[in-house]
């Protein structure tokens, strides 16, 4: 029983290399913050992170890759969680169990900053475009395994993609509803569990507001 501990345990060097990986994102966040997403270049980055030019890049592509890290996290999590949901719940149900959870609202509200910052950013936007793009195809192999072939490709991409749009949807009405720049949090939280229950009815309300019934 020890050994398997052991085995899941990760190893100094990778502890090592998550906390590089981290100290690097955080850099980048920082400094987009003060400057903006495109106004700082790789080398005060690695100066700011501690590290050098090279290590940067044994870690990130780009600088945008480094500020849009928030964002891999939280799906990685969110599809983590997902995981470990019953086997035999309905899947739409288990998104909303995982989404409606204890997601760290500090992650979110990093989400959310970073979201804000595409808008003076083309590269950062496009960063954002295929992290999502990664996202889903993440989404299409677990489903795939966790639905089984018989389900078939139409279904699963279909509805990777579907609940994709539904986070993408959620994130810009919260956006467009924002008193200043950032979208507000909590109300990304709940545009996004209010999308997802669309979602599962088959977005069959008629025309009312799902607020309203």
């Amino acid at each position: 029983m020890q050994e398997s501990t052991s085995a899941a345990s990760p190893s100094r060097r990778e502890l090592n290399k998550q906390a590089t990986r981290d100290a690097i994102s955080a850099a980048a966040l920082s400094l987009a913050r003060e400057q903006g997403p495109g106004g700082f270049t790789v080398d005060a980055l690695a100066d700011a992170a501690g590290v050098s030019r090279r290590t940067f890049f044994n870690y990130f592509p780009s600088i945008e890759a480094a500020v849009a890290r928030p964002i891999e996290e939280f799906l990685d999590e969110a599809f983590s969680r997902l995981d470990e949901r019953p086997a035999d719940e309905p899947i739409v149900d288990a998104v909303m169990a995982t989404l409606g959870g204890d997601m760290s609202r500090e992650q979110m509200a990093v989400l959310c900053e970073v979201y804000a910052m595409t808008e003076d950013s083309p590269q950062l936007e496009r960063m954002q475009l295929q992290l999502w793009n990664s996202a889903q195809q993440k989404l299409e192999d677990g489903l795939t395994v966790r639905l089984g072939a018989a389900a078939g490709e139409l279904l699963v991409r279909a509805l990777a993609g579907s609940l994709v749009a539904c986070a993408k949807a959620a994130m810009r009405t919260a956006a467009d509803s924002a008193a200043g720049r950032n979208p507000d949090p909590l109300a990304f939280h709940n545009h996004l569990l209010e999308s997802i229950g669309l979602l599962r009815s088959g977005f069959n309300i008629n025309g009312i507001n799902p607020k309203d019934s």
